[in-house]
């Protein structure tokens, strides 16, 4: 018999939605344990239009706004936190931990980076540079966030795995290697996780 004291925070990363990848999956196996869930959708643009004009929608401030908006508001004190994020996600969990002073109980952090990624698809680095960050109070995070994991793949095309190695390492995150996982996204055949589905059930 599971607790029903958990709440779960699903995040997108750049380009993505709730409903992408594996977040919709995750969240109806966490619902159907009796958890609450939460996948905010957070501000975005179009990536065929960026490439021309630029981003318009997606910056560290407005999903910040949206944060406070869709989850800060739905946050009772004291409540257990598990906080999910797929690519850029985890580096903005990073920025609201701090922020707001969040306590989790747990962070899975997928596919992880604070920097500028220099993959060939430069538009992910230009929508995602007001996110970028690499000297964030490292021991008050520890503080805040007392278990986190970062799952990355071995064959990522847009994040060399030294990206999500230095994540894990500065945050003393346990480290699990996924196999030719690519992005461990949709694209690459993660439409569930069942992985990130067992981490969260052995906090609850």
């Amino acid at each position: 018999m599971y607790n029903i004291n958990m709440k779960f925070v699903i995040f997108h990363g750049a380009f993505g939605s709730p409903y992408g990848n594996w977040f919709r999956d995750l969240k109806e196996k966490l619902q159907a344990l009796g958890q609450d869930v939460l996948t905010p959708q957070f501000p975005t643009d179009d990536f065929s239009k960026l490439t021309k004009t630029g981003p318009i929608n997606q910056s560290l401030s407005a999903w910040l706004k949206t944060f406070e908006k869709e989850v800060l508001v739905k946050i009772k004190k004291g409540e257990k936190l598990c906080f999910i994020g797929h690519s850029l996600a985890p580096v903005f969990i990073l920025h609201v931990v701090l922020k707001y002073y969040l306590h989790l109980d747990c962070a899975i952090f997928v596919s992880p980076f604070m920097e500028e990624i220099k993959s060939e698809y430069w538009q992910f680095d230009l929508c995602n540079k007001t996110f970028y960050k690499t000297d964030f109070d490292f021991k008050k995070l520890k503080e805040l966030i007392p278990l986190s994991y970062v799952l990355y793949s071995d064959n990522d095309p847009y994040v060399n795995k030294k990206y999500p190695l230095d994540f894990a390492e500065k945050m003393k995150s346990k480290k699990i290697v996924i196999k030719n996982g690519g992005h461990l996204n949709k694209e690459s055949g993660f439409i569930k996780f069942p992985l990130v589905l067992e981490l969260c059930k052995s906090m609850i």
